[in-house]
């Protein structure tokens, strides 16, 4: 397990690895459990020392690939298991976990370990869970679907809400709280399940569906009169697919709305090539992010390919404090390439992407192996996506900008934004660009702005707030 962690750092990692630093952090989370055990420096060399005296010395000089580098770890641990008790009385998972958790918190602050039972709850969220895609509620003598999730067994069956379902594989769902209803639908991937159905006007039916990775809803529409707001909560592997179909079907309806909202407010990411794919939805050319890394396959550009699905209608993009990762890149690849106007407050900055790496018992590493860069060039880590319309400084900057939105200037600090190239700069200097628009959680006034931007006539020059209700 040590040896293909410390392969794949040295394969992956967007850093050339150091080592013996990342095997002292370690060793420092295993003695963190004996304070009987200490890790001193000795001139050149590490020394791990016990009650008895030295346990062991490590070379950083003999540790300059992966294979010598984790055989000199897993002596050193074996030496230090050999003289403490209290290490002895843990689990190899804990001391794996113990090491990997210091050792790849040193590296940077998202590449980490995560243990087998987190791993599968991981790909779970990611890829999706076994099951129909159905919800069911009590409802008198039966069951009631309350909701079908898109692109699952149940829907790809015809069920909807409101449905009756009278039994499940012959067992009357007549009783059974939603508890009960729910262990019934669950089970192993490939699986088949019988449900008995009454619809409205129709004799019951017995349907045999086959369990399915289901991925969660990330798409919900809503409208605020004539605009329909598309919220995008995260990215799993449906996402582009869902999002895509909201679009046309927002889009292309009669009359035509004057324009579409994307909320990514919240939204804390997900898969990097779903937030690509939903920016493809919307360019028809342009750079959609750069991501730079060490590995051959971590370094790439991301092109768009079109067609625009929402036909060029206006687009506004509401963001906050709490907007992350692969929510940046839809919202930074859509802005610089002149398709969105941004509202809300400065984002988290979340830029470095980890990718996955299976360890032998199924649990897992989460590399960061490369940075994202918005296609104007700078990079999205510890600097985030600045709005076109800053909403966090109160209704007044609000109105403000809006105003200077509208005579076409841009904030101030969108040029200064521009000229950094590197995650790695100071980050006092960082700090300084972000404090132009507070990161914040997005309100309704948020929302009030991206309905002016869309909704005023040709010309206003009314106070954009004061129209729609805001003092």
């Amino acid at each position: 397990m040590l040896r293909s962690a410390y392969a794949a750092v040295a394969e992956r990692h967007l850093n050339p690895p150091d080592f013996p630093g990342f095997t002292a952090a370690g060793l420092r989370g295993l003695i963190a459990v004996d304070r009987g055990l200490a890790l001193e420096r000795e001139r050149e060399r590490l020394v791990l020392r016990g009650n008895s005296g030295v346990l062991a010395r490590l070379d950083p000089r003999a540790m300059g690939g992966a294979p010598e580098a984790s055989q000199a770890a897993l002596q050193t641990i074996a030496a230090a298991l050999a003289a403490s008790s209290a290490l002895r009385a843990q689990s190899n998972e804990t001391l794996l976990r113990l090491f990997l958790d210091e050792a790849l918190a040193d590296l940077d602050p998202y590449s980490r370990y995560v243990p087998r039972s987190e791993a599968r709850a991981a790909r779970a969220r990611r890829f999706g869970e076994a099951g129909l895609g159905l919800d069911l509620a009590p409802d008198g003598n039966a069951a009631v679907v309350v909701r079908v999730v898109d692109d699952s067994p149940a829907w790809a069956a015809g069920l909807r809400p409101g449905d009756r379902v009278l039994a499940i594989d012959g067992r009357p769902t007549r009783g059974l709280d939603t508890g009960s209803l729910d262990r019934l639908l669950r089970g192993e991937e490939n699986e088949p399940l019988s449900l008995t159905i009454a619809r409205r006007g129709s004799r019951p039916e017995t349907v045999v569906l086959v369990r399915a990775m289901v991925a969660a809803e990330t798409v919900f529409v809503v409208w605020h009169g004539t605009v329909p707001i598309l919220r995008i909560s995260g990215f799993n592997r449906l996402t582009d697919r869902r999002l895509a179909r909201a679009v046309v079907e927002v889009a292309h309806r009669d009359p035509t709305p004057p324009g579409l909202v994307l909320d990514l407010r919240g939204n804390r990411g997900g898969l990097l090539r779903q937030a690509i794919a939903a920016a493809d939805l919307f360019l028809t050319e342009g750079v959609i992010a750069e991501a730079r890394g060490r590995h051959p396959e971590a370094s790439r550009i991301h092109r768009a390919a079109g067609p625009d699905l929402s036909a060029g209608l206006p687009l506004v993009i509401l963001v906050d404090g709490a907007s992350a990762s692969s929510a940046e890149v839809l919202a930074a690849a859509l802005q610089d390439n002149g398709r969105a106007v941004l509202v809300g407050s400065v984002t988290t900055g979340k830029g470095l992407i980890q990718t996955v790496v299976a360890l032998p018992d199924e649990s897992e590493l989460h590399l960061t192996w490369s940075a994202l860069h918005a296609p104007t060039g700078y990079p999205i880590q510890g600097l985030g996506v600045l709005p076109d319309v800053c909403t966090s400084l109160g209704p007044e900057a609000t109105e403000q900008a809006l105003r200077l939105f509208a005579a076409g200037r841009r904030p101030d600090a969108a040029r200064a934004w521009r000229t950094v190239r590197d995650w790695t700069a100071a980050p006092a200097e960082l700090a300084r660009l972000r404090d132009a628009c507070p990161p914040a959680a997005g309100g309704e006034l948020d929302i009030t702005a991206a309905l002016w931007l869309l909704q005023r006539p040709e010309g206003d020059r009314t106070r954009p707030l004061a129209t729609h209700g805001v003092p």
